[in-house]
């Protein structure tokens, strides 16, 4: 008699086991996968029912997988089924593809990255043809100087050049 209810117990045990097994790699179908993917989660990961938070188990992602396989045996096609989750949850429960202009982006950006760094690259150009930029020489300023001109500072310069190739003589 207890071995008997042992017997159906463990029965029920296996059946039960195999019948979870099986509904769960239901509700991970492609089919149930393919609806989910145009259908927010609500539990904060930001992603769409095929959220894998807490390994597959997410407190709103798991019944509503089965609830889309469900709707997908009675023969709702993906189009109805987004439609009755939507009239449940709001208009923003749904999830559309990526459109044409998504893909445009990054060359967007690329271009502008581009056209920024050949600006800046320009006005270094100008700004260093603006302000003169020659190599002193270093006998000093040279014949017909700009009268506005820092002779102070060529001087400064031509001082520093002059301890440095004394210095590097020493090196000889």
């Amino acid at each position: 008699m207890i071995l008997g209810r042992f017997k159906r117990g463990f029965l029920f045990l296996i059946l039960a086991g195999a019948a979870f097994a099986q509904s769960e790699s239901q509700i991970e179908s492609d089919e149930v996968k393919r609806v989910g993917s145009h259908i927010n989660c609500q539990c904060g990961c930001k992603d769409n029912l095929n959220c894998m938070m807490s390994g597959g188990q997410c407190h709103f992602c798991k019944p509503n997988r089965a609830k889309i396989f469900k709707m997908q045996q009675d023969g709702m096609d993906d189009a109805g089924i987004i439609a009755a989750f939507k009239k449940e949850f709001g208009d923003l429960i749904y999830r559309p593809d990526p459109t044409s202009t998504f893909w445009i982006v990054p060359y967007l950006s690329f271009g502008a990255g581009l056209l920024l760094v050949t600006f800046i690259l320009m006005r270094m150009r100008s700004h260093a043809r603006h302000h003169g930029m020659t190599p002193a020489t270093a006998g000093g300023p040279a014949h017909g100087a700009d009268p506005g001109h820092d002779h102070d500072a060529d001087d400064a310069f031509t001082r520093y050049r002059a301890a440095i190739e004394k210095d590097t003589e020493k090196l000889d």
